[in-house]
């Protein structure tokens, strides 16, 4: 059975948790979680690819075991703290895959790294027209209030259920732990999303590229956008409405190996 293990490594401004699996002189495969998860939800995927990678999933700042960085943020900043972490880890040339939030994440550092990236995975890739933008940006955008009568806590758990963690009762309470840890890095996450330039980003990978989504994902009526955008990206579907990794984790990991191995 893999182990997964787990540490923090530092960065300018905090730790960053992470979890890791694989030998650590294999090719370096980082993992970036949506908002408000944490670098969990790769677990089963991470187990899966370890024979053949050395895997990291960070939390980003804000979220799971990382430190909490004050006042607003951007997506830029996460970015910076999250190389500053993969560098204090002797990673150097990394494959890097990102899911929804730490996809767009993922979009930054592929901007600031050059060379060090070798491929490219964005699962519920972030590309939306300027309504779309408005209309999602209606969602957590303000943090919802933490009330004495526990009544926050029937709020966030019927939101997981809207985007599929109520899949397991396992899943759906990690990710309600999660969410209450991230209930005030949430809002400043998702705020940052909505004003990323983000197609110009994707537009200037240069890395092959791996489009993967579920067609029950919040976001699956934007995926049109990244695939008109980068028709030469290879697509995947899989399964598991926004928790593919958790819910599917073999046709994740199945998908991931086989673009890999052609990205070389």
């Amino acid at each position: 059975m893999t182990s997964i293990r787990k540490g923090y490594a530092d960065s300018r401004d905090g730790q960053i948790h992470y979890r890791t699996a694989g030998a650590a002189d294999a090719p370096a495969l980082l993992f970036l979680h949506q908002t408000a998860s944490s670098g969990a939800m790769y677990e089963k995927v991470m187990a899966l690819m370890a024979d053949r990678r050395r895997c990291v999933a960070f939390d980003t700042p804000g979220f799971g075991g990382s430190f909490a960085p004050a006042g607003q943020t951007s997506l830029r900043y996460y970015a910076e703290r999250l190389i500053e972490a993969a560098d204090a880890l002797g990673v150097d040339r990394f494959d890097l895959c990102g899911h929804h939030t730490g996809g767009c994440i993922a979009l930054e550092i592929a901007d600031l790294v050059g060379t060090r990236l070798r491929s490219l995975t964005l699962i519920g890739p972030v590309i939306a027209s300027a309504a779309e933008r408005e209309e999602f940006s209606r969602t957590f955008t303000e943090p919802f209030s933490v009330s004495a009568d526990g009544s926050h806590l029937q709020t966030a758990w019927d939101y997981l259920v809207t985007i599929g963690a109520h899949q397991t009762v396992a899943l759906h309470q990690r990710e309600m732990i999660d969410h209450l840890i991230g209930v005030e890095a949430m809002p400043k996450a998702f705020s940052a999303v909505w004003k990323q330039n983000s197609e110009a980003l994707l537009s200037a990978v240069s890395v092959p590229l791996l489009l993967m989504i579920s067609d029950d994902d919040a976001l699956w009526p934007l995926f049109h956008h990244a695939t008109e955008l980068r028709p030469d990206a290879e697509v995947a579907m899989v399964k598991g409405m926004d928790f593919q990794p958790d819910v599917d984790p073999e046709g994740v990991a199945q998908s991931l190996a086989r673009f890999l191995d052609r990205a070389g």
